[in-house]
């Protein structure tokens, strides 16, 4: 299946680069419209939807890997800064590669602590009206569960 969706998840790399360089993550293509921002313990995994992205954090915990969806939570942190230097033009496309972007600004300015690894931020994390756990897919332990043994 090869459309706009899935160029867009192609795109990504390129959409983090700057960010994957800076702070050693490796870009990994888990599906036709995820992405996972790959670090030594964790992962940030990217989902395009038709209008929009999530975000999940992944890590080991024991011998489970932990799967929150944590987008809104970190959004919550973003501001104007995060929202410049978008592309212009209108249609769904634009609209989830401009989440794309200010993903990619607002972790870069507010959440440096977790890529780097740090797992302090989970705390507050869990205490939020944000917190939620959810099950890996299948195409998510094909493509991950290396990075956790």
């Amino acid at each position: 299946m090869d459309n706009l969706w899935t160029k867009i998840n192609d795109e990504i790399p390129t959409y983090m680069a700057k960010l994957c360089q800076k702070h050693n993550l490796k870009c990994v293509r888990v599906s036709e419209l995820k992405t996972a921002m790959v670090g030594e313990d964790f992962s940030i995994l990217i989902a395009v939807d038709r209008f929009d992205i999530e975000l999940y954090y992944l890590y080991k915990q024991g011998d489970k890997i932990i799967k929150h969806p944590c987008g809104s939570y970190f959004a919550q942190a973003y501001d104007s800064k995060d929202r410049e230097d978008l592309l212009s033009g209108e249609g769904a496309d634009v609209f989830v590669r401009n989440c794309i972007l200010i993903t990619s600004h607002g972790l870069s300015s507010k959440w440096k602590d977790v890529l780097e690894g740090d797992k302090k931020w989970l705390d507050k994390y869990k205490s939020s009206s944000s917190y939620a756990t959810e099950k890996l897919t299948s195409d998510e332990i094909d493509a991950l569960a290396d990075i956790f043994i």
